[in-house]
Formats: C-alpha cells, structure tokens, sequence
C-alpha cells in the first residue's frame, strides 16, 4: 500500500470514529433546541464532504484492487455517480434554503419534488455517488468506504435524525414516513 493510500485510509477510519461524537452532539441539539448549533452544521459538513473526497481519492488510488476496471464498470460507475449527484441536487432544491440542508432550521417537513420518493435523498445521492465510484475504479477500499458510510448514515437516521422528526412533526411524520420510503 503506498503512503498516500495510507493517509487516507487511515483519514476514513478517524472519519468513522469521528461521527460517534457528531452523532451524540447533533442527538443532543435536537433533544435541547429542536435544530441543529452552527458548530454541529459545520461538523456535519466537514464529515459529509471529508468523506466524500477521502472515498473519490480511495477510488483513484486504489484502482484496480477489486477487478481491473472496464468499460462496463466505467458505465455503471458513472450512471450511479452522476444519477447520486442528481438526487442530492434534487434534495436541496426541494429543502429550498441551506439553513434547512444543515439542520439549522426545522420549520417545514418537506414533502414535495424528490421527496416523494425518498425521505432521506442527501444520504442516498452520496452513498450512489460512493458506490459508483467504487464500481467505476474496481476499488476495494472505495467500497469498504462506501459500506461504512451506508452503515453509519443508518445508525444516524434511525437514532438521531427519525426520533427528531417525529417529535417534531408528530403525525404528520409517521404517516409520510408511511407513504415514503428511507431510502427508495
């Protein structure tokens, strides 16, 4: 393994372990202001988009380590990635505010555009685009890293994020999240 694919394997790993104390600090905002602290935002951004670029130079740098990439795994790859980027830009086009992307206001329970299919399109565009870059290079570290975020971002919505909304929104939640899936 060369030194840099080192760096950030071992950058992912204190990612993960990171998110422990993002998850507590973000459940403990919610449970005392019903929204996410500026400081909680910022930590979220910086694990969210940390993780993303730690899984893009995992792809790069580790190429090749599951199967030799081919046209078909490129194709794939790419759909998955690109269709991801468009389900987070949907997401956030529905949110309307950046305020609401960060969890720094909680007044409307979004029910409208890509909503309607998913409750949850931020997570599900990120983990598309982490598995089609795997996919994309053949990368047996993209992958491990994209299975962890997929684990860790389940934690936080069934602990942290579902507990909040339905405290939030009460009914309201339960019987959208009736009609809607978490994921698809």
């Amino acid at each position: 393994m060369s030194p840099l694919l080192t760096i950030v394997v071992g950058y992912v790993l204190i990612n993960a372990v990171l998110s422990v104390p993002f998850t507590l600090q973000a459940r403990a905002d919610f449970q005392r202001q019903g929204k996410w602290s500026r400081s909680t935002a910022v930590f979220s951004g910086l694990i969210m988009h940390g993780h993303f670029l730690a899984t893009i130079a995992l792809a790069w740098l580790d190429r090749g380590s599951l199967y030799a990439p081919s046209l078909i795994s490129l194709a794939l790859g790419a759909g998955l990635f690109l269709g991801g980027a468009y389900i987070i830009f949907l997401g956030r086009y529905a949110y309307g505010s950046q305020e609401r992307v960060y969890g720094l206001l909680e007044d409307e329970l979004i029910q409208h555009g890509i909503y309607q299919r998913t409750r949850n399109p931020q997570y599900v565009g990120y983990g598309a685009m982490f598995v089609g870059s795997a996919i994309a290079a053949g990368s047996t570290f993209a992958l491990l890293s994209a299975i962890s975020f997929l684990a860790i971002i389940h934690v936080f919505i069934t602990w942290v994020e579902e507990p909040h909304m339905r405290r939030t929104f009460g009914d309201t939640f339960d019987q959208y999240a009736g009609q809607v899936g978490r994921y698809w």
